[in-house]
């Protein structure tokens, strides 16, 4: 029997102390045994590197003085990393014991697979749903498939997914040799989106595992949704992705849905947080990386091993389930109202 292949299991950590203790100590409870955990820590001021070295002194730790952001972090821990297969995970996340374990069994049975997703639950409601996978649209705006949904059995069996969220992802580093690492240049938000366009345009599918299970907090240490950030990031990797992703047959097919769902985009955050400049400046930004998005975009198109079909129906059909999922969820809240309404409340 020939022995099981190291896993690195990489944690960026921006003043994320206070999560710390849940997500390793989970980590410790694996019931795969053979993993390197390392935690790559981006200027932390909250003492994160000294609680590390006290209590986890197992971990492997790769420190910055600044903040590099959340692409350029697990890009490093990808470089310091020994693994064959390699886990991300976000620092306010709890994985259930098997995690590790059915992750690396699909990537085991499944070559054609680059990269695995697992089931995300809500930390602090584990009836609710986080997400089950990354979701696409033609428009150029992703989701999460299944977020805030009720776990009721919609996501329990097996299927292939655009791509894994990468707050709780596996894949195969040959997945990395191959199409190369997250991208720096995004900083954070979107980057395993273009991720898994970029794996799936080379021929990498992705599996999702619901039997893999752990719990996310969200936005621990950056802040809501709308917060100028969030925003702005959003706004700026909306665009790059779409540039550096979309072929231009594509493309010009696609260019009705990327009006709407820009203009979309923009009408929620004006309604939600009225975050105008942060968003301005993202589309800004954008512009100003159009060139180096452009050479990027050679590159993915050079290295194409799939069909303008087949990229086509994985989005659409992304974009199918974010519509289902958000319909399900509509009528959750609406029967949840009319509960509320008979009870008195």
């Amino acid at each position: 029997m020939s022995p099981a292949k190291l896993v690195s299991v990489i944690i960026p950590n921006w003043n994320g102390k206070r999560f710390l203790a849940g997500c390793l100590d989970s980590l410790r409870k694996q019931t795969y045994q053979n993993i390197e955990v390392i935690i790559v820590d981006n200027g932390s001021k909250d003492g994160s590197v000294e609680f590390i070295k006290e209590n986890y002194p197992e971990v492997k730790l790769i420190t910055f003085q600044t903040n590099t952001g959340f692409s350029p972090a697990v890009n490093a821990g990808i470089r310091g990393s020994a693994g064959e297969y390699l886990a991300l995970v976000n620092n306010d996340t709890i994985a259930e014991p098997r995690w590790v374990e059915e992750l690396v069994a699909a990537l085991e049975e499944h070559p054609e697979i680059g990269s695995a997703g697992c089931k995300m639950l809500a930390y602090d409601d584990q009836t609710l749903l986080d997400g089950v996978g990354d979701g696409y649209r033609r428009g150029g705006l992703p989701g999460r498939i299944g977020h805030k949904e009720k776990d009721v059995g919609h996501f329990d069996k097996p299927r292939y997914i655009l791509g894994a969220c990468g707050g709780a992802a596996m894949y195969r580093r040959s997945l990395f040799d191959d199409i190369g690492l997250f991208d720096d240049d995004y900083f954070a938000y979107l980057e395993d989106v273009d991720l898994a366009l970029r794996a799936q345009s080379a021929g990498y599918k992705c599996l999702y595992i619901p039997t893999a299970r752990i719990y996310h907090l969200g936005c621990g240490t950056t802040g809501s949704g709308y917060s100028p950030m969030v925003v702005k990031l959003s706004a700026q990797n909306n665009i790059n992705t779409i540039v550096k992703n979309i072929p231009m047959p594509l493309l010009i097919k696609f260019l009705p849905h990327i009006f709407f769902w820009q203009a979309f985009y923009f009408a929620v955050v004006l309604k939600s947080s009225g975050q105008v400049l942060p968003w301005l400046n993202g589309v800004a930004n954008a512009i100003a990386l159009l060139p180096r998005m452009l050479q990027k975009r050679a590159a993915i198109n050079k290295k194409r091993t799939v069909s303008l079909r087949y990229l086509e129906e994985i989005i659409v059909q992304s974009e199918v389930e974010l519509a289902e999922a958000r319909q399900r969820l509509y009528s959750q809240k609406r029967l949840e109202k009319k509960e509320r309404a008979a009870a008195g409340k």
